[in-house]
Parts: C-alpha cells; structure tokens; sequence
C-alpha cells in the first residue's frame, strides 16, 4: 500500500494526464498512455509488458481496498491459518511448496512441511482490514505518472505461485506482470518488455523492494 521516490533525473512527475475511468490501481503499479478513443490521452493499468506503450509508475490510489505483502512468514507442519485473512487472488507463494492456501479469503492453509519441527517460509498479498480505499484522482480527474527513469521504492509486486519473494534480488530484471490478479504489477517473471532492475530486496523485516525503473519505452 505504500510507494516511494527515491530519487529521478528531473524534478516531478507528469500529473495533467485523464485518469482511465476504469482505472483500479495503486500507487508504485505500472500505467500507460493511451487514446481514450477520442483523442484525448489518458492513463490506464499496464496489462502487459509489450513494447509500443508509453509506461510510467502510477503516483496515485484508485482502489477500493489497500494491499498490504507478507515476506517469509514461516508456517509449521499442520497449521491451518496465515497471520492474515482476505488474500489478494493469486499471491501466494510457499518456498518449499509444501503450503496451499484453502481459502484466500479466511486465509487457511494445508500445511504439510516434508521435515519433522521444520517450517515453511510463505510470501503473499492481503487486503488490510478497517482501512477503506482511496480516489485520489477523484477531485481532478488526472493521474500522477513517473514516466522518466528514476529510483523508487514499493510493497506492491507480484508474489504468485511461480513468482517467490526470493526472485527480488539486486540486479533482478524486472517487468509488468501478466498473471491473473496482478496486472500492473512489478515482476521477475519475464514478460515483454524489461521496464527495470531490483535495487533492493524485500526481506521479512522490511517488505519493500526498491527499483530503479528504465524509464517510458
């Protein structure tokens, strides 16, 4: 739910772009510039990472509900329960492979660690309870978006079955997520164009991954 500038080569973002009405989005997901059909540019959630898009990171929140990423929860032989409910569809990811989830929304799991008194690091998303969404694009019907290249820090990225906490690595290729649920997402899943490189690596004491975004494409 959180997104960050670090630093960029020039002093702002590009802020009198229309916001997609259908927009749904967080801050530090991937957008691009598109034609709203009547020549009038606006943007919308990256799908993809294919060429011939103008691409930037969305510095706004349009969404009815806050993501929140858990790094490296470790999960015993037999538990049935995350440390959190209402998982977002499609992010999770148990380093062993030992863990399913049964349920995303009640957060439980089939846990069977292969290792007696062994636990199983598990990575994923979930929506933060008591914290309604926000429109921030709401007042001006514009979207904030960093199109030039720049170093950035976020907790929003993809963690899906075949994309684990541990693939962010420093120096990591990154690229926008093509997978079910987490389009718009920062991914080391290859996927079209490379839009940037891990500068830092989420941990479990510190979610957020920095990134250094190459810029529109």
């Amino acid at each position: 739910m959180s997104f960050k500038l670090l630093y960029t080569n020039t002093s702002a973002a590009q802020g009198d772009i229309n916001v997609d009405p259908n927009l749904v989005a967080e801050a530090g997901m991937v957008g691009y510039v598109n034609d709203n059909g009547s020549g009038v540019p606006q943007v919308s959630l990256a799908t993809s990472g294919t060429s011939g898009k103008l691409f930037g990171i969305i510095d706004e929140n349009k969404t009815t509900a806050f993501a929140a990423g858990v790094v490296n929860e470790l999960v015993a032989s037999g538990q049935t329960t995350l440390a959190h409910a209402n998982l977002v569809s499609g992010s999770f990811n148990s380093l062993s492979g030992t863990t399913v989830v049964s349920s995303y929304v009640n957060g439980t799991i089939v846990a069977s660690v292969v290792a007696s008194g062994a636990s199983d690091p598990v990575s994923y998303s979930y929506y933060i309870p008591g914290k309604a969404g926000d429109d921030t694009t709401l007042a001006s019907g514009k979207c904030t978006i960093w199109l030039q290249p720049g170093e950035f820090s976020t907790d929003i990225y993809e963690i899906s079955n075949s994309v684990s906490e541990s693939t962010y690595s420093v120096g990591t290729a990154l690229y926008v997520s093509t997978t079910a649920g987490m389009q718009g997402r920062l991914t080391t899943h290859v996927a079209g164009l490379q839009v940037g490189f891990v500068t830092k690596a989420p941990t479990a004491g510190n979610p957020f991954m920095n990134f250094y975004w190459l810029g529109s494409n």
